[in-house]
């Protein structure tokens, strides 16, 4: 069954789109004319799928001169020099549009990338032709990898050899272009991205390109497959001489020789750069019978036919697949530049699966390793995510995180410290925090079963100590329905200091898919004590999170709140406004109010609960802070945002300050309105939900975010900096597109006291000090109450539950 697409809901999604995109547009200044370009608008939306594209008239939507533009990019606002091959910034390439966003090569995806990008990015097409010559912009030989031809015609898959290899697919060659444009649409073609708006774009032909650019937007041919073409009678370099007489061609790059010697016959003097894009470096170039290897040896004879050539980024700065970090920084780019040959690298993307560790999964730290302050700079990014592109080149280059003091604002909380690089509740990970720039590093406070605190992620050992290892312990694995994980563990409470002295911190990978550098694995972990004595002798604040303290205290028989308050003393730290204590619990808040002066912040853990003024004032005579769950301050269905909530007002409106958590440099632990971008999350978060502070497991990164360029205003207002960092308007996206989501209207009011009653007086009135190296402590539960209730004893059945996790964990 042929798929037919509904003109009504056509119209309906995207002329809601096109006129929001309009005044996008309209803001940026990213078009002169918006009336000729809304009504390109409309009769493109009123044709699809029933008449043929609208071609556009010659010469009636460029919007420049057929003169070059490329010479110098200026960026205004940045002094420092480039060591590009011309001395410009880098030139941003978008992929397609912004592809990492929208299926690449359609309207939304140029438009986006031309209205939020630098205003020199290049938009480009990989070009491929049809049947009767004519060009599309398509991703990959096979329509089916970019198309929805394989679901709505089946029957038109054929089989050609490319490149030497048998290859069954759906190919152009086969096709007219009036059926291309009239009843193709395109769709992701990563299919690791979400495939939200499949079907909802028509495919482009290169000539609709200068109707989406800005006035200084460049345009980018890449000719993937020429010869492929030639072999069916189809001249690629006839048909882009032609294109180039109508409209500005900046960039014209192929995998072959001969393409680019034979098209610069009759293109136009000094407009059009020609560059030689490398593949594997094994892989044959056919035209001169040599490797891709061969050719980068020889960049002399390169330089005869091309003005710069277009690699993998690995081939800059490789990366060990063993271990996931870079290597040593080849002398390709300096190579290059000695030949006169411009250096632009491909395959840069913000949703890697296989992550390169020195980034800490930081799209925009990547983008900067290749413009580092010493020598050469690469000349262009091909990126599916022109947005991140745009603000490391123009807002990031040059910044530097400092360390931040308890009272800077907004607040960077660490959480376990720099948790998202090493193991967290380390003293490696607090030393990384605190020079990553976090105003305050924190400690996740549990209790071992002879009443000494720790810092750990987690009562439950299995998830970031080698406990697994350690045979002897295995007979402890329980279930404790209150830690709320529903699985058995290997609970702290059911430890000697002793014991848990022995083990080492693991890396704790929170986010499914996505593994973290699993490379330290030798880290001690530490009591409570230890983190005071590290963290007083620096200048950041200190932040103890109580967690499960009135289960501990009333059903446990641990003395957490004296615990937590020996430790401030032995360490001098008793009264000190540097010091923020952190619960979930009503009671053991109210317990630390009567003992200390200490500052309060009041936790929710339940992301699924309204907020109301009656629970804003309950928490308000708790603590003058709260951190919400991400969840409750940014509502998000199916990774899609779905609203602007008031919560932040309603606790804004008593003086509560808002903290949210926790911020994840993972793309999969991002909603995905945000591209991938952290830095975009943290802007929002910021400035659209206006939140006093954020808990993060990449401190660093917020702490980069809030030192630059871009955001200081006088700057700005002293240079005239070109560039914007972008905000997300939550809900847009689901609005525009009616893309499928479950509502979330939480039912259950917040139960700040949960019932709880006052906290009795300290169960043990003169606690000794902490532990020395080695030895057991000498502070235990009361007597009248046993360390491990009969509900947490093991059992075998839970034995075995836990030994199968364990070993799928590490079998993996």
């Amino acid at each position: 069954m042929r798929l037919l697409w509904s003109l009504d809901l056509y119209l309906k999604r995207n002329l809601v789109l096109l006129v929001l995109v309009l005044a996008w547009l309209e803001k940026c200044s990213a078009i002169s004319n918006s009336d000729k370009f809304l009504e390109m608008l409309r009769l493109e939306a009123g044709s699809f799928p029933n008449a043929r594209l609208q071609q556009i008239k010659e010469g009636s939507a460029i919007q420049r001169q057929l003169v070059s533009s490329v010479s110098r990019r200026i960026l205004a606002g940045n002094d420092s020099a480039w060591n590009t091959l011309d001395g410009s910034p880098p030139l941003v390439i978008a992929r397609g549009g912004s592809s990492g966003l929208f299926p690449d090569q359609t309207l939304p995806a140029y438009v986006f990338a031309s209205a939020f990008s630098l205003p020199n990015t290049a938009l480009f097409c990989d070009l491929q032709l049809t049947k009767d010559g004519v060009g599309i912009c398509r991703t990959g030989i096979d329509l089916a990898d970019s198309t929805s031809i394989n679901i709505s015609y089946p029957e038109l898959s054929s089989k050609y050899n490319v490149s030497g290899v048998p290859t069954q697919g759906f190919f152009s060659i086969d096709l007219t272009a009036s059926f291309v444009l009239q009843n193709l649409s395109a769709i992701q073609a990563n299919l690791a991205r979400p495939p939200f708006f499949n079907g909802h774009f028509r495919i482009l032909q290169p000539t609709d390109l200068p109707n989406f650019g800005q006035n200084t937007s460049l345009f980018w041919l890449n000719a993937e497959s020429p010869s492929f073409f030639s072999e069916h009678e189809l001249n690629m370099s006839s048909y882009v001489q032609s294109l180039m007489a109508d409209m500005p061609v900046d960039f014209i790059s192929a995998p072959d020789v001969a393409f680019l010697q034979g098209v610069q016959t009759g293109a136009p003097s000094n407009i059009t750069k020609f560059v030689l894009k490398i593949r594997g470096l094994n892989e044959t170039e056919a035209s001169t019978n040599l490797t891709y290897e061969t050719l980068l040896k020889n960049f002399s004879t390169v330089a005869t036919y091309a003005s710069g050539i277009l690699v993998p980024k690995e081939y800059i700065w490789p990366v060990d697949i063993e271990t996931g970090y870079l290597g040593i920084e080849s002398t390709l780019i300096a190579d290059a530049h000695a030949a006169g040959l411009a250096v632009y690298g491909y395959d840069f993307i913000n949703d890697p699966l296989t992550p390169t560790y020195n980034y800490s999964f930081d799209p925009v730290r990547e983008y900067l390793q290749f413009v580092t302050s010493t020598g050469h700079h690469i000349d262009g990014f091909l990126t599916d995510f022109p947005t991140t592109a745009s603000e490391a080149i123009a807002c990031f280059r040059n910044t530097t995180s400092t360390t931040r003091t308890s009272g800077s604002k907004p607040y960077v909380i660490s959480h376990n410290g720099d948790s998202g690089n090493y193991p967290g509740c380390t003293i490696l990970a607090y030393e990384s925090a605190v020079r990553g720039g976090a105003t305050y590093i924190d400690c996740s406070v549990q209790m071992t079963s002879d009443g000494v605190a720790i810092c750990r992620e987690s009562p439950n050992l299995l998830l970031s100590t080698d406990v697994s290892t350690h045979s002897n312990f295995m007979s402890l694995v329980s279930s404790i329905p209150q830690f709320g994980d529903g699985n058995a563990g290997l609970y702290s409470i059911n430890m000697t200091w002793a014991q848990i002295q022995g083990l080492k911190a693991l890396m704790f990978s929170p986010t499914k898919g996505i593994q973290r550098n699993p490379a330290y694995k030798e880290e001690s972990i530490i009591t409570l004590a230890e983190f005071l004595n590290y963290a007083k002798n620096t200048s950041v604040g200190i932040l103890i999170d109580i967690q499960f303290g009135y289960f501990l205290e009333t059903e446990v028989g641990l003395d957490v709140v004296g615990a937590v308050l020996t430790s401030l003393n032995e360490t001098g730290l008793t009264d000190s406004e540097r010091v923020m204590i952190q619960s979930e619990d009503s009671a053991v808040l109210t317990r630390f109010q009567e003992l200390s002066n200490h500052t309060f912040v009041y936790k929710v853990v339940d992301s699924n609960v309204s907020v109301t003024e009656t629970e804003v004032t309950q928490i308000k005579s708790l603590a003058n802070f709260v951190r919400l769950p991400r969840a409750l301050v940014q509502v998000a269905s199916n990774s899609l945002l779905l609203n602007k909530t008031d919560i932040v007002n309603l606790f804004h409106a008593q003086n509560v300050s808002v903290f949210v958590s926790y911020l994840r440099n993972e793309f999969v632990a991002i909603p995905f309105d945000y591209n991938a971008d952290p830095t975009m999350e943290l802007n929002t978060l910021l400035n659209v939900y206006e939140v006093d502070g954020v808990v993060t497991d990449f401190p660093a990164t917020a702490s980069y975010y809030l030192s630059n360029t871009c955001l200081n205003s006088t700057t700005q207002a002293t240079t005239g900096l070109q560039y914007k960092l972008e905000t997300v308007n939550p809900g847009e996206l689901v609005t525009i597109w009616s893309l499928p989501v479950q509502n979330v209207t939480p039912q259950t009011p917040l139960n700040v006291t949960k019932g709880q009653t006052n906290l009795p007086s300290s169960l043990n009135p003169s606690p000794s000090t902490s532990p020395g190296s080695g030895e057991a402590p000498g502070m235990s539960p009361s007597p009248s109450r046993s360390a491990t209730p009969s509900l947490i004893q093991p059992n075998i059945a839970l034995l075995l539950a836990a030994l199968v996790v364990i070993i799928t964990n590490h079998c993996k």
